[in-house]
C-alpha cells in the first residue's frame, strides 16, 4: 500500500512534466511549478496526514485483537472512535490551511506568490482525504484484510492517472491538474476502503459526529481565523513591518481559532 502510495508521486511528476513540455511550457516554468507543489503544497499538507498515519499504526494491535476474538461490537468501536479522531484534526487543519494560505507560506517560506497560495486553498481537500484514506487502510489491514487496500489503491492509482491527463490535455490545468488529481485518488480511496470496511467489519459509517460537526465547526473556525487574522494584521501593520505583523496575526489567529473550534465542537 505505502509502495503505490509514494510511487504516485514519481508517475505524477513524469507525466506532468512531459505533457507541459509537450504543451509548450518552459522548462523552467515547469520545474517552478514541480518545486511549488512538492516543495510547499506537499510539505504543508503532510502535517496534518502524518497524524492520520500514526493514527492507523496505533490503533492496529487493539483492533487485531477485537478481531481475533470476535469482539464485533469492540470491533466497530475501535473503528468508529479513531475515524471519528481524525476527522476532528483533519476539517479544521484544511479549514485552517485554506483560509491562511497565504499568510502561512509568507510565514513559513517567505512567498507571497499567488500561484503557491491557490494550489493549497484549491487542494486542502486533500487534507481530509488523505487522513481518512491513510486510517482506513491501517483499519483494513487490522481486521485481517491485507491485500483490500492494495487492491484499492492498485484501482485508485490507474484511474487517477486518467483524471492527469484528461484534466492536463482536455482543461489544459498545468499543475493545478496534479493537485485535482492528487484529491481525487485520495477520495477513491475513502470510498473504495470504506466500502471494504463495511464489508469486512460490518461497520457503518456515523454521519451526523463524525463528519458534520467537525465540518461546521471547521467552517465557523475558520471565519473567526479569518477575520481575526485581516484584524490583527491591520492593528500591528501601523507600527510594525508587513513581515513581522504578518507573523504576529498567523499565530495569534491559529491560537484563537483553536479555542473557538473547541467551543463549537463542544457545542
Amino acid at each position: 500500500s505505502t509502495t503505490i502510495y509514494n510511487i504516485s508521486s514519481i508517475i505524477d511528476q513524469g507525466i506532468f512534466k512531459n505533457v507541459a513540455f509537450m504543451q509548450g511550457y518552459k522548462a523552467k516554468d515547469i520545474d517552478t511549478w514541480w518545486g511549488i507543489f512538492s516543495g510547499k503544497y506537499k510539505t504543508l499538507i503532510n502535517v496534518p496526514i502524518s497524524i492520520a498515519s500514526s493514527m492507523a499504526s496505533s490503533c492496529v494491535p487493539s483492533l487485531a485483537a477485537a478481531f481475533a476474538e470476535n469482539n464485533t461490537r469492540a470491533v466497530k468501536s475501535q473503528i468508529n472512535t479513531a475515524i471519528r479522531f481524525i476527522m476532528i484534526v483533519a476539517f479544521p487543519c484544511a479549514v485552517g490551511l485554506g483560509v491562511l494560505a497565504s499568510p502561512i507560506l509568507q510565514l513559513l517560506f517567505n512567498d507571497s506568490r499567488q500561484m503557491p497560495a491557490l494550489m493549497l486553498e484549491v487542494g486542502v481537500i486533500s487534507v481530509v482525504f488523505y487522513s481518512l484514506s491513510t486510517l482506513s487502510t491501517g483499519l483494513l489491514q487490522g481486521i485481517d484484510q491485507m491485500q483490500a487496500p492494495i487492491k484499492t489503491a492498485a484501482i485508485a492509482l490507474v484511474a487517477h492517472v486518467g483524471v492527469l491527463f484528461v484534466l492536463m490535455y482536455g482543461f489544459h490545468l498545468n499543475i493545478y491538474a496534479v493537485v485535482y488529481a492528487n484529491a481525487f485518488f485520495a477520495l477513491l480511496m475513502c470510498i473504495l476502503n470504506g466500502r471494504a470496511l463495511k464489508r469486512y467489519s460490518g461497520y457503518r459509517q456515523e454521519i451526523k459526529k463524525t463528519y458534520l460537526i467537525p465540518a461546521v465547526s471547521s467552517l465557523i473556525m475558520g471565519i473567526s481565523v479569518l477575520l481575526s487574522y485581516k484584524g490583527i494584521f491591520s492593528l500591528f501593520q501601523l507600527f510594525a513591518g508587513k513581515r513581522l505583523s504578518n507573523a504576529i496575526a498567523v499565530i495569534i489567529s491559529i491560537l484563537i481559532g483553536v479555542l473557538v473550534y473547541a467551543v463549537a465542537l463542544l457545542l
